[in-house]
């Protein structure tokens, strides 16, 4: 069972790793949607499916680490790591802990962070959908002088885009 628990220790520092880097790339997110970078936005957008992708994968991974370390207790089933550790012995119970608590800490921190980049994307849309209809709901009423020397209304077209379909 040793060895399993080695496994699964190895896989989640794995995937920790992982995590980390999803880390780093939602603070880059973060400059890139001030800066307004969209096609840097594009980029990272593609680095993070790669990432989810080694995810899915570690995941996979180790929850059959964790069928086969219940298989080795004798467990029905590891529904999860809190649940299995209460039977893993005291050596091997704190190094799954310490590693359970570094992930709480970073999947909160990316959570706090990815929170706050839907905050910015989302003024980002605003602030674009504000500057569109400011500039298409603008009443671009002119005046000029008709025949007779009065002052007669000229309608500016209100389109932002003058396409014909």
């Amino acid at each position: 069972m040793n060895k399993s628990v080695e496994q699964l220790i190895q896989a989640l520092n794995k995937e920790y790793e992982i995590y980390e880097r999803v880390l780093e790339i939602a603070e880059k997110k973060k400059r890139i949607i001030i800066e307004g970078k969209i096609k840097d936005l594009d980029d990272i957008t593609s680095k993070e499916q790669t990432m989810i992708i080694s995810i899915g994968k570690l995941e996979n991974i180790r929850t059959a680490i964790l069928k086969n370390i219940a298989h080795e207790l004798s467990l029905d089933k590891a529904e999860n790591i809190s649940k299995l550790i209460q039977h893993l012995d005291e050596e091997n119970k704190e190094k799954v802990l310490a590693i359970k608590d570094k992930f709480n800490d970073i999947l909160e921190t990316i959570k706090d962070k990815n929170e706050l980049n839907n905050k910015l994307i989302k003024q980002s849309l605003e602030y674009i959908e504000f500057n569109k209809n400011l500039l298409t709901s603008l009443e671009n009423q002119g005046s000029t002088y008709g025949s007779g020397a009065k002052e007669k209304d000229v309608n500016i077209n209100k389109n932002l885009f003058d396409a014909k379909i």
